[in-house]
């Protein structure tokens, strides 16, 4: 319903089908949902659940960056304490339903579940590509081929840290070795999520795939049954789409409240699973149904970071060892968000139409064939790859001969659609993408000027679907 449930290591049969002897690992980007948190707006207080959760231990151990007045950097530690409104002048500090003021949450917050789960994530990417493949070093002693990065979002970013932590642990890292970077943008520049902030026509085709979910399904047969479970918790009585609150709002409240301990529970009514498969079926398609019907949406949904996956491969299979003073990546780990998840992979004809759990990550593994000739182009490559950029569609395919990419979502291998016709895919293992044919949809997606193509278009109508270029 909301946490992932882990599966076991591979064994030594699974590794030998998963990582055929005939191909060798050579970088992996993960992308991942951050952990378990508090829900993002405060709902259904008339049931007696609380709105301040006691689960963010967290708050005990903040630490800030100080200078102090002769110039040396330090660190003031400090425990948070939340309060509210009170008698004029005087605020009222909060306490949690057990009674105590301390390690409560703010909404949205990464909870110490959430903190568990994702250091779990890590710890199961070290024993895969440490201990079982020995792709990555036991101890490592530097950072250049390692690239950090989350969203602005604070839970994003501590995900992160934690997934990082479970990977190299107190005592894998080499003395010495330098401290690790972790990339943050500015909203307007941020890709790592679809950004309805900024891409304002982004936001008008989700509107209108929101609206027309509710046509569709506020009357189904879907949320009566939500309405004859729940429907007396509503403000209308009724669950609906575009509901008070929406159905949407409904779901983060169970998922989260399902996720914790029990003083942040909901009537048992509310965790039924057939109620929670017909609320999802609703849901998804609201938010994701346009992914499916709309180039527009893949492009400017996640089409911008699927074009940076793509040329950090490419960075790999066919440029210098630096490019513009950056090294190849050889590990990504990239905190994000469910929205990031169900729109890589419904962008890319792999969603299972289920709303992502919890730490939820979609692995993304490039491979080169052990048989594949070396590429012995011009001396020029490097200047050629810095002149027009890594993402050029005039990179010579033939430089991709024997490189591969396959997906793997929560574990799972999975079969990107466009890889599934002959010659597209190593033979015989279709979930192996071809890197040419994973790079030529990718290119349809990846905007050349994402800003521009963010514009929304002034006369669309609310209560019509906006022009759209449809999908292939």
């Amino acid at each position: 319903m909301s946490t992932l449930k882990v599966k076991p290591p591979y064994t030594p049969e699974q590794l030998k089908e998963l990582y055929p002897s005939t191909l060798v690992l050579e970088q992996v980007q993960v992308i991942f949902r951050h952990g378990e948190r508090t829900p993002v707006s405060a709902r259904f207080q008339d049931t007696g659940l609380p709105i301040y959760w006691p689960y963010c231990n967290a708050a005990k151990h903040f630490r800030a960056s100080i200078l102090p007045d002769d110039g040396s950097w330090s660190t003031l530690r400090y425990e948070r304490m939340l309060e509210t409104y009170g008698r004029a002048g005087h605020p009222k500090s909060i306490s949690g339903p057990n009674g105590n003021p301390e390690q409560l949450c703010l909404a949205g917050e990464l909870t110490d579940k959430g903190r568990e789960t994702t250091l779990g994530l890590g710890q199961r990417l070290r024993h895969l590509y440490v201990e079982q493949l020995q792709f990555l070093p036991k101890e490592l002693k530097d950072m250049e081929s390692i690239y950090l990065r989350a969203t602005p979002v604070p839970r994003a970013l501590e995900s992160l840290q934690q997934v990082y932590s479970g990977v190299f642990p107190n005592g894998t890292i080499a003395p010495g070795a330098p401290i690790p970077k972790i990339w943050a943008r500015n909203i307007v520049d941020e890709n790592l999520m679809p950004n309805e902030t900024v891409c304002r026509r982004y936001r008008q085709l989700q509107n209108a795939f929101g609206i027309a979910a509710s046509k569709k399904w506020n009357d189904s047969e879907e949320l009566d049954y939500a309405t004859s479970k729940i429907g007396k918790y509503m403000a209308g009585g009724t669950v609906k789409v575009d509901g008070s609150p929406r159905l949407s709002g409904i779901m983060d409240t169970i998922a989260s409240t399902a996720a914790h301990g029990p003083m942040t529970k909901l009537p048992s009514v509310f965790y039924g699973e057939e109620l929670w498969r017909k609320m999802e079926k609703v849901v998804v398609e609201e938010w994701f149904l346009g992914y499916e019907e709309s180039i527009e949406v893949r492009r400017l949904g996640v089409g911008s970071l699927l074009g940076d996956l793509r040329d950090r491969m490419l960075q790999v299979s066919v440029g210098d060892r630096k490019i513009d003073g950056e090294s190849r990546v050889k590990l990504a780990l990239m905190g994000c968000h469910d929205t990031t998840v169900a729109g890589v992979l419904a962008a890319l004809g792999a969603f299972d139409w289920k709303w992502p759990p919890y730490t939820s990550s979609i692995a993304i593994e490039l491979f080169s064939s052990t048989d594949r000739q070396q590429y012995s182009g011009p001396s020029t490559m490097t200047s050629w790859l810095q002149k027009f950029g890594l993402a050029s569609k005039r990179i010579d395919l033939s430089q991709l001969k024997g490189w591969y990419v396959r997906m793997r979502y929560n574990d799972t291998p999975v079969q990107v659609r466009y890889c599934e016709a002959a010659g597209k895919h190593l033979e015989g293992k279709p979930q192996f993408c071809t890197l040419e044919a994973f790079k030529e949809i990718v290119d349809k997606l990846a905007p050349d000027d994402w800003r521009s193509e963010c514009a929304p278009i002034p006369d669309a109508k609310r209560d019509a679907l906006p022009p759209l270029q449809r999908a292939e």
